[in-house]
């Protein structure tokens, strides 16, 4: 099948760059629309909607900013720092704009999980549902997201609770 110029444009936007070092696709072999598909697939499964997702990432990524670098607790156990950088990135996906390059770097010393948000991943999300590659620096796995926030619904009933005889 052949691409057509824009699908080989974006292709090659997100490979390595000047723009982004490492690239958006990390080590992951998958084509962009099976990593956009598998993680949509995921949040799916979960039950978690892309909104809330998005609205947990933007508020610790808003949080972490106003602290100033200084580390914040988001959650119990799970905390944020910002680090600033100077200077804009583009996003792969033609026509999207700039955006800056600090990064809030999210840890939950419970689960020894962590994740970078960025103001371009968190649009990368919105927009095109692309969560970047596996092994991608930058990649939001929703899972770990997912895991880290505490987005689940807690159970109302234990599984190891018995029905009632009465």
């Amino acid at each position: 099948m052949k691409l057509s110029p824009q699908d080989q444009r974006l292709i090659h936007n997100l490979k390595p760059s000047k723009f982004s070092k490492e690239g958006f696709l990390g080590t992951d072999t998958r084509s962009v629309e099976e990593i956009i598909a598998d993680d949509l697939d995921t949040l799916k499964k979960t039950g978690v909607s892309k909104e809330l997702l998005l609205q947990t990432l933007r508020d610790a990524y808003q949080k972490a900013k106003e602290a100033f670098g200084a580390e914040i607790e988001i959650k119990r156990n799970v905390t944020a720092v910002f680090c600033e950088s100077m200077g804009r990135i583009p996003s792969p996906f033609c026509k999207d704009g700039l955006f800056e390059k600090g990064e809030a770097v999210v840890t939950d010393s419970a689960s020894n999980l962590s994740l970078i948000i960025t103001s371009l991943g968190i649009n990368l999300i919105e927009k095109h549902d692309f969560f970047q590659g596996r092994g991608c620096r930058f990649r939001i796995d929703p899972l770990v997201a997912i895991k880290i926030f505490k987005l689940l619904p807690e159970r109302i009933f234990s599984p190891r609770q018995k029905p009632s005889n009465g």
